[in-house]
Formats: structure tokens, C-alpha cells, sequence
């Protein structure tokens, strides 16, 4: 077992990896939510996916701009957030699917690239990737 460089540049430690996770499972818990479910914050979670869905394709924006702005409004490690929709054929099975970047804020001032997925099924289910 070789002890820690003091002097290394290379300061990723498992409580980066627990903050990553803490992340991921607070973006899973909060996009499974649905706005209005929380008495004291009525719009913390996703819209309603499936009142939606009938103004298809139109709906893909709506879904989209729900993640975004639910992620910058109630997830603040996260910065420059960018949500993206990906064509697959999934969309014909009714399933959306999104790619999410941003970047991850340290309590230091560091800051860590994030990339993940989001697949969105017609009942508003969300499932990470």
C-alpha cells in the first residue's frame, strides 16, 4: 500500500465518486417525480409525461425543456446543464430518450464532466443510462 502524494495534482477521492453517486440517484429519485407531488415545492419533478405525449412531436421539446429545467432549478452541483434528445427507435415505441451533460461543482471549486442518460416512457417512468 503506497501512502497519498501531498504534492500530486490528481485529487479525484471515492468522496468524488460519492458525490457523483449522490447525484445520479437524487436526478433518478427527482425525474420519477411528478410536479405537484410536493406540497411545499409544486414544481420540484417532471411534468406530467403522458398529458403530453398526444401532442406528439411537439411533445419531445415539452419533455426536454422539463428535464432542464428541473435539473438547474433543484440539482445546484450541477452546472451548464444541456439536455439533448436523441432520434432512435425507441421514439416509436414511445419511449424518449435523452442525453444529459453537464458539469459536476466541487465544494472546492473543481469541476467534473458528467454525461448520462435518460430514457422517458409514455406512463412519465424515467430510467437513468
Amino acid at each position: 500500500m503506497h501512502a497519498a502524494d501531498p504534492h500530486s495534482t490528481e485529487r479525484h477521492t471515492y468522496r468524488d465518486h460519492d458525490l457523483e453517486s449522490a447525484i445520479l440517484a437524487h436526478l433518478g429519485h427527482m425525474l420519477n417525480t411528478r410536479q405537484g407531488s410536493s406540497l411545499t415545492c409544486p414544481d420540484y419533478g417532471l411534468m406530467e409525461v403522458s398529458e403530453v405525449l398526444h401532442e406528439f412531436p411537439e411533445a419531445i421539446g415539452l419533455v426536454q425543456r422539463s428535464i432542464k429545467n428541473c435539473i438547474q432549478t433543484y440539482e445546484p452541483r450541477l452546472k451548464n446543464v444541456q439536455v439533448r434528445h436523441l432520434r432512435s427507435d425507441a421514439t416509436q415505441a414511445m419511449v424518449l430518450e435523452f442525453e444529459i451533460t453537464a458539469q459536476i461543482q466541487f465544494s472546492d471549486g473543481r469541476r467534473q464532466a458528467l454525461r448520462l442518460g435518460a430514457a422517458v416512457d409514455q406512463s412519465g417512468n424515467v430510467r437513468m443510462t
